[in-house]
């Protein structure tokens, strides 16, 4: 089965070749796959970037790209030229417990003209999902030269036109999408919709909130229903080819709806200029509040130095200042990664995944199904593991939104890791 692919890249090299071919795999159910790589950054050589984009009833585009300075390029026989070469094969399942895919394939990518400045290596092709349903994707791409691979499972949400995934947010210069709904004060974008109904214009909404931090796992929680009333409104049009350019200077995030009927839409998030970095200590004192009492987070939230308190509060509890440095950067590289794995509209460390993330970092085990995750610490299916249960929520404005199923059963495990943060240990370190 043959299908269209268009290759692109964002330097002045050029893709060579594209071939599209079916692949064969054999059946193996999602939900009984242990995904912890998923949250694992730091283990894998690949790391590829995706969005998906709906652009009509049966049809859809999965987009991706991948950073030159991971690939490798080598000469081809008598070819003075260096070449990498790329394959992404896909694999559409109904739900993450179907055996049999609905739809499958494989684009390979030949890259050549390779410069020694990191540049992306950006793609795209068609996969058959139709409307009204959702699925599940599971994508591999595969550096051929060095035989090396990563894997991915991404949601596609295909129930009405004004979900997310019929919109995309690209960059002003290459026409390339961003791969991420999180833009700076200065930064102008471009966004197009491309569900299929004509209307020229988009309504926004604007919400500038503060969202409190998520409790420890054991207590008792019950947050208090959104507050759906935005602060602003108003109305972009769009052009002959239904896009738009956007510039968003306010903190907070912006909905876009090409209908106002439904609560279905694609919001773009502006947190800090630093985003999802951790830099400033104005922003490095507030994670403390995982792993401080109340009275010592609002001392610490007092001082006018926050640098200083940031590196006083990690040396008393290092200990020295070499050990108080590396239990400080594994800290907050935690929370820098639930950052990019878990932002919906607050960022991701605030979030009930990003506590558990910085507090105990990375699980042994992870299984998805579709409205939940469950993380495994320790070894699967042990009376002596540690277990947390997130439950998908309903939320408009972003599909990575998780609760967590809060027991007084973690009380104890819950303070073991915080006195270990506070004994200077990274605790759960791999």
């Amino acid at each position: 089965m043959k299908k269209g692919a268009i290759h692109s890249k964002i330097t002045t090299s050029f893709i060579l070749i594209m071939i599209v071919m079916l692949s064969c795999q054999t059946p193996n159910k999602i939900s009984n796959q242990n995904l912890s790589y998923s949250y694992r950054k730091s283990e894998h050589i690949l790391h590829p970037q995706f969005t998906i984009q709906h652009i009509g009833p049966q049809t859809s585009l999965i987009h991706f790209s991948v950073s030159t300075s991971e690939l490798l390029y080598v000469k081809s026989g008598e070819s003075k030229d260096f070449t990498a070469k790329v394959a992404l094969t896909y694999r559409l399942l109904t739900s993450y417990d179907a055996k049999q895919a609905v739809d499958t394939g494989t684009v390979i990518v030949i890259d050549k003209e390779f410069s020694e400045k990191p540049s992306l290596l950006a793609a795209k092709t068609e996969f058959k999902a139709v409307y009204p349903n959702n699925y599940i994707l599971e994508v591999v791409v595969q550096d051929l030269n060095r035989n090396i691979s990563s894997k991915s499972i991404m949601s596609v949400f295909k129930s009405s036109f004004g979900t997310a995934q019929n919109f995309l947010l690209t960059d002003t210069l290459y026409q390339q999408p961003l791969f991420r709904n999180t833009i700076k004060k200065d930064e102008v974008v471009q966004l197009q919709y491309t569900g299929g109904i004509t209307q020229k214009k988009l309504f926004v909404r604007y919400y500038n909130r503060q969202f409190p931090l998520p409790a420890p796992a054991f207590s008792t929680y019950n947050p208090k229903p959104f507050d759906y009333h935005p602060d602003s409104t108003f109305v972009v049009h769009l052009d002959s080819v239904m896009k738009t350019r956007i510039h968003l200077e306010k903190m907070g995030f912006y909905h876009f709806q090409i209908d106002t009927a439904l609560k279905d839409g694609f919001s773009v998030y502006r947190f800090s200029e630093e985003f999802p970095y951790l830099t400033s200590p104005e922003q490095l004192v507030p994670v403390l509040r995982f792993i401080t009492t109340r009275q010592e987070f609002e001392d610490l939230m007092a001082q006018k130095n926050k640098k200083k308190a940031v590196d006083d509060f990690w040396l008393k509890n290092g200990g020295n200042t070499e050990r108080a440095k590396s239990i400080l950067k594994t800290y907050y590289s935690r929370a820098q990664d639930a950052n990019l794995y878990f932002t919906s509209y607050c960022e991701g460390w605030k979030t009930d995944r990003g506590l558990i993330y910085t507090i105990f970092g990375q699980p042994n085990t992870l299984y998805k199904q579709e409205n939940t995750e469950t993380w495994v610490y320790g070894e699967d299916a042990s009376y002596k593991s540690l277990s947390f249960v997130f439950i998908k929520v309903i939320n408009p404005f972003s599909e990575n939104d998780y609760q967590l199923n809060r027991s007084d059963m973690f009380k104890d495990e819950w303070y073991k890791g915080v006195d270990a943060w506070r004994q200077g240990r990274a605790y759960n370190e791999h």
